[in-house]
């Protein structure tokens, strides 16, 4: 799965169960701008939940682990 660094951060996010607001706070951006982020991965792989996304993107090698965005 090919992300861009923002998607990615976004991902790991949503694999801690982070909601879209939290997310947006978190990296300093809006919520709509995770929704957009989200929208269009959700188009491209052609998936539909939160969850089959980032069970892909886990499959695929991705770390929900990873980073800076880790929660306490």
């Amino acid at each position: 799965m090919h992300l861009s660094p923002k998607q990615e951060q976004i991902l790991c996010l949503v694999a801690q169960d982070c909601c879209n607001r939290e997310i947006a706070k978190r990296l300093g951006i809006s919520s709509r701008t995770v929704e957009s982020h989200l929208q269009r991965l959700y188009e491209r792989h052609n998936l539909h939940t939160r969850a089959a996304l980032v069970a892909k993107w886990i499959m695929e090698g991705g770390r929900p682990d990873g980073g800076v965005f880790r929660t306490q």
